[in-house]
């Protein structure tokens, strides 16, 4: 929405938007309450598809503009008629063209994929199945759509008369065939381009993506950030154990290190150590840092049982000099 001058602020005066004759101004105290009330009905009506309804009262009211001569406010209604006239017969021509229709939604994630098939019936919506799959990285998209739609209608007895697919696939034909003689009437696949049906294939496959995130836990989430943590360093595989040092101050008498410990990107308390500076008795954090990582991996390499796991990543809390 376009945002109020200061000046009209406060004042009782429309907004930018009316003047730009984008709102009818029900703000204003000269507007009844009733023509606001009048309008929203005729929203609701649009919205529940009752359009022979709204078609009926512009009418009467355009002609009641025109006999009180305001021919201005008459022309407005009538564009009005016009339009909402013209999306009353595309939305019969779409509910017609999906008297018995399955779209098909497809879109593939990282490591899994959703199938989702939505099922209209006089151009209403009137059931939804969807499925996660295991999709091979180097299987193509079309491939994988055609495999799905065999095995998801060739166990069903009955199937409608067109489904629209997201993409086209090679065995097309075939497909259809099988699909037909299975059900005993002719089905129809068919790839949209445009129009009302391509934005079908859009719902369907905006369905498919968030189910697919809505279906990833926070585990999968987890490893897909450790993956790409280690690709970052150039790893061949995500890192499993992770080790991040830290050197405590707080006194002369009192150095220490400690060492945190990550497994699968969980903290494993069990494994966290700490260390009694022994190299010196003054603050020096990267003397005390060589010392926690020589006596850590010495005691790794004598096969010390509380050290006996080996990090993939060392985070050490420092400066570059560490």
């Amino acid at each position: 929405a376009l945002p109020i001058f200061p000046r009209d602020q406060g004042k009782e005066r429309p907004c930018l938007n009316f003047h730009m004759g984008l709102c009818d101004g029900y703000c204003r105290k000269e507007m009844p309450r009733s023509q606001h009330q009048e309008a929203m009905a005729q929203a609701i009506r649009l919205l529940e598809g009752k359009f022979g309804q709204v078609e009926k009262d512009l009418r009467e009211q355009m002609e009641e503009a025109a006999e009180a001569l305001e021919f201005e406010r008459a022309a407005a209604l009538r564009d009005r008629l016009k339009a909402i006239t013209l999306l009353g017969k595309r939305q019969k021509v779409v509910a017609g063209s999906l008297s018995d229709t399955d779209v098909v939604g497809f879109h593939r994630g990282e490591a899994k994929s959703c199938f989702v098939v939505l099922h209209y019936a006089d151009g209403d919506l009137a059931a939804k199945d969807m499925d996660l799959i295991e999709t091979p990285v180097e299987e193509a998209r079309e491939d994988t759509v055609s495999a799905l739609i065999k095995q998801y209608y060739g166990s069903r007895g009955s199937l409608p008369r067109q489904i629209l697919l997201p993409c086209e696939i090679e065995d097309e034909v075939p497909v259809m065939r099988m699909l037909s003689e299975a059900c005993g009437h002719r089905v129809s696949l068919v790839t949209p381009q445009r129009g009302a049906k391509m934005d079908l294939i859009r719902l369907a496959n905006k369905n498919a993506r968030e189910e697919l995130e809505r279906s990833i836990t926070k585990e999968e989430r987890k490893n897909q950030l450790l993956s790409l943590f280690g690709s970052m360093l150039g790893m061949e595989n995500p890192p499993r154990r992770i080790e991040a040092y830290d050197i405590s101050n707080t006194g002369s008498d009192d150095i220490v290190g400690g060492m945190t410990v990550f497994v699968d990107g969980k903290p494993l308390k069990r494994d966290y150590r700490k260390f009694r500076i022994r190299s010196t008795e003054t603050p020096d954090d990267y003397g005390s840092m060589r010392e926690v990582i020589t006596r850590r991996f010495t005691h790794y390499l004598d096969e010390d049982g509380k050290f006996s796991a080996r990090p993939d990543v060392l985070f050490i809390d420092g400066g570059a000099e560490h």
